[in-house]
């Protein structure tokens, strides 16, 4: 079984690209327990919010995205949500006087 301590040594002791490959087996479980039904599961919200950091490192913002929304209806007030509003305020701003003439 999966711990938050265990997420973290992964993503610390790992490449982005390497965490992502160690962190998938553990969503993937966690997201068929309780017959598919896993809304609610805060360590499965921190999971995906997590692979959604790492996407964002590696310059996918998309799946990035993603991956926030589904930690976000996971664990509404988890740190999905949050990465979530910060990621949407990126992609929404737009600043004319930063363009070139």
């Amino acid at each position: 079984m999966v711990t938050l301590q265990k997420i973290k040594q992964i993503i610390a002791e790992n490449s982005a690209t390497d965490a992502l490959e160690k962190l998938q087996p553990f969503i993937d479980e966690l997201k068929m327990r309780e017959n598919f039904d896993s809304r609610g599961d805060a360590l499965l919200a921190v999971l995906l919010a997590e692979k959604g950091k790492l996407m964002w490192k590696l310059g996918d913002k998309a799946e990035a995205i993603s991956c926030y929304e589904a930690s976000a209806q996971e664990d509404p007030t988890g740190p999905g949500a949050l990465l979530l509003e910060h990621s949407n305020g990126i992609m929404d701003y737009f600043n004319p006087d930063l363009l070139n003439p």
